[in-house]
């Protein structure tokens, strides 16, 4: 039989359509944003289309979540440390996509997109996508560069706002072409309201059915603003003696926020919290602060809730936010403004109840999870068809 070809199928075969196989390269499995676009990615991919398994540099609980969901998972084990044994770990990588025959290779973080780029063209692998997914700031000048002197090897940028896009691109000096925008997406299935979960928790916290319950979800360093949210939270809960502030999540700065938790009438520090849409169906509204995000999913699943927001006027934070109309911006690194947005929204039940279903229609028209699985269909559909 003559071997044909397919248009949504990068490899020849011989008369039957095989699934794309595609492997999602990341630099570690902890649980966070990125982390999560790539289980969303693995799982919910279509597998008559795509073979899916995932690639990450270092490990963590995500590896386990994907394993159970039937995801094939490789841990490569390589350390912060460049040494040897670094060294022999990455050049195994090349190794493994030729083995398994990987036809496009998507990575995710700058570590994962250094050795995917590297590895891709020794393995002779057809298609490489990197994602950006946050507008950085701490990234420094020579990886830009790398990012720019290595543009053959790397057939499409995927940055998920248009913020991330424009940061990244003002970097590298790199043409509209080698990039797409693909907005996260969100479950908006499970990141709905539950009743009996708000009544259970808020019961549990001692929040009273007329108070009112500010939440923060997300990791718990400088980025996040978490140095802002505090003074912020102290003068939002002197002017709102009917009000709490919900901070759940981890990182570098969880001391400093159990200090200041520890005051009377100060915050609530949760910790870690595993049941994500429990916590934002016990709470009135939901505030980030950060100074640079890509595209915030904990802002994007709190809208989802249909809780009104309000958010720092940083990159990211931008792209989901309608000012006045889906939520409320504030200039960034700014305390006072923040607790007068807080201040604001507490008082005034109307005010929220407009803003928190305008959010809502607004996520679940344009952000949805399925809108993002398509997007990434057809973006490997139109590369691997390529010649």
């Amino acid at each position: 039989m003559q071997a044909v070809w397919l248009p949504t199928c990068r490899c020849y075969i011989m008369g039957l359509m095989q699934p794309t196989r595609v492997c999602q390269l990341i630099t570690e499995l902890r649980p966070g944003g990125a982390e999560r676009c790539v289980y969303e990615l693995a799982t919910r991919l279509d597998r008559s289309r795509f073979d899916v398994q995932v690639v990450a540099l270092r490990g963590g609980s995500v590896a386990d979540e994907l394993t159970a969901a039937g995801v094939k998972v490789t841990v490569l084990g390589v350390g912060c440390r460049c040494s040897p044994l670094v060294l022999g770990k990455l050049r195994s990588l090349g190794g493994l996509l030729k083995r398994e025959r990987i036809d496009l290779l998507h990575t995710h973080l700058f570590h994962a997109d250094l050795a995917g780029r590297l590895a891709a063209k020794r393995a002779g692998t057809g298609r490489l996508v990197h994602t950006v997914h946050v507008a950085e700031r701490r990234w420094r000048p020579w990886q830009f560069a790398f990012a720019k002197r290595t543009r053959d090897r790397c057939d499409r940028i995927i940055a998920v706002s248009q913020s991330v896009k424009d940061s990244h691109q003002a970097r590298t000096h790199l043409a509209d072409e080698h990039y797409t925008v693909i907005p996260n997406g969100v479950d908006t299935e499970a990141f709905s309201p539950d009743q009996g979960a708000r009544h259970r928790l808020r019961r549990q916290w001692q929040v009273g059915p007329n108070d009112v319950a500010a939440v923060f979800v997300g990791r718990l360093d400088r980025q996040k603003g978490v140095d802002i949210l505090l003074p912020a939270a102290e003068q939002f809960l002197a002017a709102t003696p009917n009000a709490t502030l919900l901070i759940a999540g981890d990182g570098p700065m969880r001391r400093r926020v159990e200090r200041y938790c520890r005051q009377d009438d100060g915050p609530r520090y949760l910790g870690f919290i595993d049941d994500v849409p429990a916590l934002l169906s016990a709470a009135d509204l939901f505030v980030l602060p950060s100074r640079w995000e890509g595209w915030p999913l904990a802002l994007g699943e709190a809208m989802s809730m249909g809780l009104p927001a309000v958010g720092a006027d940083s990159p990211g934070i931008r792209d989901v936010i309608d000012p006045g109309r889906t939520g409320l911006l504030v200039p960034a690194e700014d305390p006072a403004a923040l607790a007068g947005a807080m201040t604001e929204l507490a008082g005034d039940a109307d005010l929220r109840q407009r803003l928190g279903l305008a959010g809502q229609r607004h996520i679940r028209e344009g952000f949805s999870l399925g809108q993002y699985i398509a997007a990434h269909e057809a973006l490997y559909e139109s590369l691997t068809a390529r010649p």
